[in-house]
């Protein structure tokens, strides 16, 4: 082993480590990965930043601006209402909001498709009385399934295409990727239908959501004022006529200790609260409760804390210092058990909502910088695009990569240029919510990729495993290749597994004789079936914070359809390479 193979396998496991602890923002950990590679002289000057103008990376800025686009048409969510009036039945809705999430997530980047569906998932199940943690894991796995079906349903697959094409001179079809990825789709989402009903039987339909986009309960501090009907009250007495839950009584600066039955709530009493924010609303507009100051031109957002937030630890008082005041939290849906102390010491963790007030440009810089995934506006403000246009348009541009008119990145690129002059895309608006982390991810990692593969490192590792693995067995050597990707991916971000496994793929194909796309094909798969853990994908920690899941709930789920898309993904690679 040479100095620059031995170099670049020891910063992608040291990469791959940082990865995995989760205390660092996985951008920060590619970018120091990538200057660790030039100052070895492993990657050349030329390329340090050849990644930024690699299709790939311009593809997903592209796919991103569209989803913008898309979102604020709200196509979704009026799609989502007609079918729901003729639903009825959990399986029906469960049926429904599965095949809508995947069937979204094959046209763009799968966390885009969970922040558009999901929303659409709580206001169903309000109405329909369905708790939503029997939904929510489901909708955040079928995102993941569905993007398996094109090129833009996940960066892995884009950058799987460059290898692609650096192998055999040619593109993937748009749509080539469902090959092996919608018989996947189907028996994923047959399972998600069957078995979540039952793995969630614990989740009781008595406690619904309100209507409004977010988790049931939330974490809020208001004041009691002169006026209101409550002051008198005991404290058991008002939470029967609220409905509210209180968990602190702050008066004059300091705790109120004493027996619950025997504390008397008094006028300009500061309570913690937790129940329905809808509930708190109205209490509210009708006098009794009061927050402390609001912003003037206020709107309010929802945003979902990501696993690399710089966020994590702090507290709620933090997050406000942050927004130098341009920023207001209103209210906190968090797992932890126990609440103790005023709203401002609460601290912030992995999967906790927050509900935000201000400036929309100030929440949207504020979730920027902080990592925050915006999921819906409780109020909708502002004009509404026209659906059928921003939709027409990129059916067109997906018309134009799937019968290879025009490659992904130009096709892609005449949709941004299109929804501009349709009027339809705020570009400047849509630019700063782009999540540049994962852009900045992918265009760092490329390098590191072509490294390992420049520097004969993936030979060198695919000859290890030609050892253990039978020559004569393509489809031996396919799964095994699968089944590493599997194993990598609940600990590493997608992208830096296809990164370091797709040069690999490439040198077995050469040292086995195996044809090389299906081995492509089987790293695009594998890095896709993350469905073990809360953190080995950023929907599925979304979710895992808004449903209330535990961390094996993922794994009740999540194993048996991992061993399903197994079984039809070698079924489905004995075919491809029986043919």
């Amino acid at each position: 082993m040479t100095f620059e193979q031995g170099a670049i396998v020891v910063i992608l496991l040291a990469m791959l480590g940082a990865y995995a602890t989760e205390r660092f923002r996985v951008e920060a950990v590619a970018m120091c990965g990538l200057a660790a590679a030039f100052a070895a002289g492993i990657v050349p000057a030329a390329s340090v930043f050849a990644g930024f103008a690699s299709p790939a990376v311009i593809t997903v800025v592209e796919i991103l601006l569209v989803v913008a686009a898309l979102a604020d048409t709200r196509a979704l969510d009026a799609f989502a209402r007609r079918i729901v009036a003729r639903i009825r039945s959990e399986t029906g809705v469960l049926a429904f909001l599965c095949a809508a999430g995947a069937g979204v997530s094959v046209f763009m980047n799968n966390i885009g498709a969970l922040a558009l569906m999901f929303p659409v998932a709580i206001s169903v199940c309000a109405r329909l009385g369905i708790p939503s943690s029997r939904v929510l894991m489901a909708l955040s796995f079928a995102t993941l399934l569905g993007g398996m079906c094109s090129l833009t349903g996940t960066p892995a697959n884009l950058l799987v295409n460059d290898w692609v094409v650096q192998e055999t001179g040619r593109n993937l079809g748009y749509f080539e990727p469902a090959v092996v990825g919608a018989p996947l789709t189907l028996a994923g989402i047959a399972w998600l239908v069957v078995g979540t009903p039952r793995v969630f039987a614990r989740f009781a339909a008595g406690d619904v959501p309100s209507t409004d986009a977010g988790p049931s309960h939330f974490l809020v501090e208001r004041s009691l004022p002169d006026t209101s009907q409550y002051a008198g009250l005991h404290l058991p007495e008002f939470e029967r006529l609220t409905g509210l839950h209180v968990h602190g009584v702050i008066r004059r600066g300091a705790h109120v200790f004493a027996r619950r039955q025997d504390v008397v709530l008094a006028a300009g009493d500061m309570l913690l609260l937790e129940g329905a924010l809808g509930r708190i609303e109205e209490l509210h507009e009708a006098g009794d409760l009061l927050l402390k100051h609001a912003l003037p031109g206020e709107e309010t957002l929802e945003l979902v804390v990501m696993p690399e937030s710089l966020l994590l630890g702090s507290r709620v008082e933090d997050l406000e210092n942050h927004a130098e005041g341009t920023v207001r939290v209103l209210a906190l849906a968090s797992r932890r058990g126990r609440v103790e102390g005023r709203f401002d010491d609460l601290p912030i963790s992995m999967g906790d909502v927050i509900v935000l007030s201000g400036e929309r440009a100030a929440m949207r810089q504020l979730a920027a910088e902080c990592c925050m995934l915006a999921l819906s506006p409780r109020r909708s403000t502002g004009r509404r695009h026209n659906a059928a246009a921003g939709v027409g348009i990129f059916a067109l541009g997906v018309a134009a990569t799937a019968l290879e008119i025009l490659p992904a990145q130009m096709a892609f690129g005449g949709v941004v240029l299109a929804l501009v002059l349709a009027r339809q895309l705020n570009l400047r608006t849509a630019l700063q919510d782009v999540n540049w982390g994962i852009v900045i991810l992918l265009a760092c990692m490329i390098p590191l990729g072509m490294a390992v593969e420049d520097t004969g490192a993936a030979r060198l590792i695919a000859d290890a495993m030609a050892d253990v693995l039978p020559l004569g067995e393509p489809l031996v050597v396919v799964l095994g290749i699968l089944a590493l990707a599997v194993v990598i991916t609940p600990f590493v971000d997608n992208v830096s597994a296809a990164v370091v496994l797709s040069p690999i793929a490439a040198g077995l194909a050469a040292r086995t004789g195996t044809p090389v796309e299906p081995l492509l094909m089987a790293v695009a798969i594998g890095v896709s079936l993350d469905f073990l853990t809360p953190f080995g994908h950023h929907n599925n920690a979304v979710v895992m914070g808004a449903g209330g899941y535990r961390f094996m709930d993922f794994p009740r789920l999540g194993a048996p359809l991992t061993a399903i898309c197994l079984l039809v993904a070698a079924a489905v690679f004995a075919v491809m390479l029986a043919v």
